[in-house]
């Protein structure tokens, strides 16, 4: 062991509460205000806090995402290094307590002073082991979930009972933001952060969640309204949610197989790396597969088009945006086959499920975001199931569609749920659970008289004795559900899920997106 190992400390900075902070309101800018504000957190007011508690240039390294190998273990002049930032956390080494102590009460005053409602919690392990980094995660990762458990969330409250206060979450308004001549705005300390950071980046169309397309010029809606079928109305929209599979197994992997420190984060910082890279380059792929779908490149070269959609979250593994209902599926159908499709010759092949839950453009946002999350989770578990019987290289596919305020809309009749579904390279690739063939059933409906649907989804509602009588009443006239189910048995079929996404997914997108596939 390193003779000076008992001068080292790993310590471990994580972000609590961020899809509340995030999705706090329906208001697109404040969402990406915020999300621009989680980012700097950890990528400029954790930088910066090194560099005001360390004075030295030379003696810190915090742009580790260039850095091949760990140098502060080499060079005894660095005392502080940030070996990996990603997924709300950031993994530092420093030489010694004193200067942890310092960056941890700059980082601290920082995230106070500038991101009211997010709540930032660190841990550390004094005297670690240079031989096995895993075994000093482990500790860490430990002793963080303790520091969470026992934290104190205190929210803001008004002082003074003649203040007025934000009708939502009850906070004070203290600020006033003048929109135009004739308008202003009241606004929490919370909010006009966010807003703030939102008109620091409004028009820099640079970084990750702006890919470059050639000779697009496009940019994001930024009122809710955008994204609405009845601009001003409450017509649906969609939330989709992203995570990779296996993220932390793979980490796993890394760590069991090369515990020393010098050997360890290296292979951890590459492999964050490319993790992120897959998943910028898919982004960039299924933008490219939506601007060609829109047929768009007519207009002039220098006119600004608008996407139907708005990315909100892009951290590593996890992405997150909303768009318009009826491109829900296809985008994210259209993400995990450029995930797929990008990684063909890679031996091990990183794979991700995806969540989407549609709602009214009114309807609570974080309670949106929830359960898209919740659906991603369900599809992950399908996930599970089949690797577990030897398949892992598959993308699944859940969604969950709220009519009217009722959370648990969907919850009644999950016996004839057939989702979550398996995302299939290639549309003919009709498998009992790939989402071919509910696209099938979909598109069958599409010759049938509305009314008879309807009449389906009732008889539906009412149970399998009502079914199987308007299945003979229909089939007297010429009508046959078969045809739409693709089954003998209607209860382990697409049907009751194509019928709930019945005008909620544009089937020609998804083809295109199909048809990318075989380029």
């Amino acid at each position: 062991m390193d003779s000076r190992s008992n001068d080292y400390i790993l310590a471990k900075y994580d972000i609590s509460g961020i899809q509340r902070y995030i999705f706090a309101t329906n208001r697109l800018k404040e969402n990406v205000g915020a999300s621009c504000q989680v980012t700097k957190i950890l990528e400029v007011y954790l930088p910066d806090s090194i560099r005001e508690a360390v004075t030295q240039t030379d003696a810190y390294v915090i742009d580790w995402q260039k850095e091949d190998k760990l140098l502060l273990l080499k060079d005894q002049s660095i005392i502080v290094e940030i070996i990996y930032i990603g997924g709300g956390n950031a993994l530092v080494l420093f030489q010694g307590m004193e200067v942890c102590q310092q960056v941890s009460r700059n980082l601290a005053r920082k995230v106070a002073e500038n991101c009211q409602g997010i709540y930032l919690a660190a841990a550390y392990v004094e005297k670690i082991n240079l031989e096995n980094f895993s075994e000093d995660v482990e500790k860490l990762n430990r002793k963080m979930a303790e520091k969470k458990a026992g934290m104190i969330k205190q929210p803001v409250y008004s002082p003074f009972p003649v203040v007025e206060q934000d009708n939502a979450n009850h906070q004070p308004i203290t600020r006033r933001y003048c929109l135009s001549k004739e308008e202003n705005m009241d606004m929490t300390e919370m909010q006009y952060q966010k807003w703030m950071a939102y008109q620091e980046t409004k028009g820099q169309k640079e970084g990750k969640l702006y890919p470059l397309i050639e000779g697009v010029n496009y940019d994001y809606p930024v009122d809710m309204d955008a994204l609405c079928r009845d601009p001003g109305g409450n017509s649906y929209i969609a939330i989709v949610h992203i995570d990779g599979n296996g993220m932390g197994a793979q980490v796993q992997k890394v760590l069991a197989e090369s515990k020393e420190y010098e050997m360890a984060v290296p292979i951890l910082r590459e492999n964050s790396k490319k993790i992120s890279s897959v998943f910028e380059n898919t982004y960039q792929e299924m933008l490219k597969g939506l601007f060609r779908y829109l047929k768009l490149p007519d207009r002039k070269r220098e006119e600004e088009i608008q996407m139907p959609l708005r990315p909100i979250v892009m951290d590593g593994d996890d992405f997150t945006f909303v768009c318009t209902a009826d491109l829900a599926i296809p985008l994210a159908a259209g993400f995990l086959l450029e995930l797929m499709k990008g990684q063909k010759k890679e031996a091990e092949k990183i794979t991700a499920c995806a969540g989407i839950a549609f709602v009214h453009s009114h309807f609570p946002f974080y309670e949106t975001y929830c359960i898209a999350e919740e659906s991603c989770s369900d599809a992950k578990k399908k996930w599970y199931q089949k690797r577990e019987g030897g398949s892992s290289e598959n993308c699944f596919l859940d969604f969950r569609i709220l009519k009217g305020s009722e959370v648990g809309g969907t919850v009644r009749h999950e016996d004839w749920q057939l989702r979550p579904y398996s995302v299939e390279a290639k549309e003919h690739e009709k498998k009992e659970d790939s989402l071919a063939r509910l696209c099938e059933a979909v598109k069958k409906m599409e010759s049938w008289p509305s009314n008879r649907l309807h009449k389906i989804s009732q008889a539906m509602l009412e149970g399998e004795y009502e079914m199987e009588f308007l299945q003979k009443e229909f089939k007297s006239r010429g009508y046959d559900i078969k045809d739409l189910t693709q089954a003998e048995d209607w209860t382990k079929s697409p049907l009751y899920d194509a019928l709930e996404i019945r005008g909620l997914c544009e089937m020609k997108l998804l083809e295109e997106f199909w048809k990318m596939q075989e380029m």
